[in-house]
C-alpha cells in the first residue's frame, strides 16, 4: 500500500510541474487602488555584493506567543520578545528575551488584556489594553495574544533605536512593514518617527510571501525563476509596485541573499529614510551564510529561535499551574479542553 501511495504521489507531483509561457505581472487583488503594479522585467534586477565590514550594528527583532489556558470567557498566554545585536557575523552584545504573561478577559463589546512582564530590564511595564471584538476577526480572544505581541514588537524596536543603535545602523523586523489591526498604528508610528530622527535603516524581511501574479502564479516563484537565468550571484528585484497604502510603509523588493540558497525573500525598505539598498543588503547577505538556513540572515534565525514559545513549554506551564488552580477556574477551562485531552491519549 505504501509503495503504491508513493508512486501515485510522484505522478501527481510530476503533473504539478511545468514552466508557464507567461508568468504575468505582480497582482495586489485585495488592495486595488493602493498599489500600482510594475510589470515583471529583467531590467528590475539589481546585483549587489556581500560585505565583510563590521562598521554597522545589525539588530533583528522577533516575538512569539502561545496560549497556556483558555475558557469560553478568558485565557492566559505567554509572550516572548527578543532582539539581538550583531556586527558582521559577531554578536556584539548578549541580550535576554522579555517574557510576559498576558491575561485576556472577554466582555460583551470589548476584550480586556493585561500584559504582566516577568522581567523588567526592558521598559515594558504592566499595561492594560482594550481590544474591540470586531478587530479580532473571530470575535473572541483567540487572536489577542498575537495582537498584543505585535504591539510589543514595535515598542521593543523603538527601545532598541533609542538605546542601542546609532546613525546608519540596521534594524530588521521579522515580517512586512504594514499595520493590519486596530491600535497597531500608534506603536508603529512611534518607531517610524524614531528611525527618521536617528537615521536608522529599517528593513522588514518576511519568511513567506502569498502574493501572486496576474496569471495566478506565486510572485516570489516567478521572480526567482526569472532570476535563475541571470549571471548575478546576489540580486534584488525592485520595484514590485508603487505603494500608496497609508498603512504600509514598505518599499517592496524580492532578494536573493546567497548564491546557493533555494530561497529568496520578500524584503521591504522603510520609505521614510533614504537608505543605500545595496549597502544594507550587503550586510544582511554577510549574515546569510550559515548552513543552518543558507540564504536567510542569521540574526533573524537567532531571533526566531530565542523568541519562540513552544507547545512543550506551554504544556509544562499548564501542568505546573494545575495543582494551584482554583476550582472555578478549572471548571471554566474544562469547558473547552476535552479535545486536547483526547489528543494526548
Amino acid at each position: 500500500m505504501l509503495v503504491q501511495m508513493i508512486q501515485e504521489l510522484w505522478r501527481i507531483l510530476n503533473e504539478m510541474g511545468g514552466v508557464p509561457d507567461d508568468w504575468g505581472d505582480p497582482h495586489f487583488q485585495h488592495h486595488q487602488g493602493y498599489y500600482e503594479s510594475v510589470p515583471l522585467s529583467t531590467d528590475n534586477f539589481t546585483p549587489f555584493s556581500s560585505t565583510g565590514e563590521e562598521d554597522k550594528v545589525v539588530c533583528c527583532v522577533d516575538g512569539g506567543n502561545n496560549c497556556i489556558y483558555r475558557s469560553p470567557i478568558d485565557s492566559l498566554h505567554l509572550i516572548r520578545i527578543y532582539f539581538n545585536l550583531f556586527k558582521g557575523r559577531t554578536r556584539s552584545k548578549n541580550v535576554k528575551p522579555l517574557n510576559a504573561f498576558l491575561t485576556v478577559k472577554q466582555g460583551y463589546e470589548s476584550i480586556e488584556c493585561r500584559i504582566r512582564p516577568i522581567e523588567s530590564y526592558m521598559p515594558i511595564s504592566e499595561t492594560e489594553f482594550i481590544l474591540n471584538k470586531e478587530d479580532l476577526g473571530d470575535g473572541n480572544g483567540e487572536n489577542a495574544g498575537r495582537i498584543i505581541r505585535t504591539y510589543l514588537e514595535w515598542d521593543t524596536m523603538s527601545h532598541v533605536v533609542e538605546k542601542h543603535l546609532d546613525e546608519g545602523d540596521i534594524l530588521v523586523k521579522d515580517g512586512v512593514l504594514q499595520t493590519s489591526v486596530e491600535g497597531e498604528k500608534e506603536h508603529s508610528d512611534r518607531l517610524y518617527g524614531l528611525v527618521e530622527k536617528h537615521n536608522i535603516n529599517l528593513v522588514g524581511v518576511a519568511k513567506s510571501c502569498s502574493l501572486k501574479t496576474t496569471m495566478g502564479h506565486p510572485l516570489i516563484s516567478a521572480v526567482r525563476f526569472i532570476g535563475d537565468g541571470l549571471e548575478e550571484d546576489l540580486w534584488y528585484y525592485h520595484p514590485l509596485a508603487i505603494n500608496k497604502n497609508p498603512d504600509h510603509k514598505g518599499d517592496m523588493a524580492i532578494v536573493k541573499y546567497h548564491p546557493r540558497s533555494e530561497y529568496v525573500f520578500r524584503t521591504e525598505f522603510y520609505e521614510g529614510v533614504d537608505m543605500d539598498k545595496k549597502e544594507v543588503l550587503g550586510h544582511l547577505a554577510n549574515q546569510a551564510k550559515d548552513p543552518l538556513f543558507l540564504g536567510y540572515p542569521y540574526g533573524l534565525v537567532d531571533a526566531d529561535m530565542k523568541a519562540r514559545v513552544t507547545d512543550e513549554e506551554t504544556r509544562h506551564l499548564r501542568r505546573a499551574g494545575t495543582d494551584r488552580m482554583r476550582k472555578e477556574v478549572s471548571y471554566r477551562i474544562k469547558a473547552l479542553d476535552a479535545h486536547d485531552r483526547l489528543s494526548n491519549l
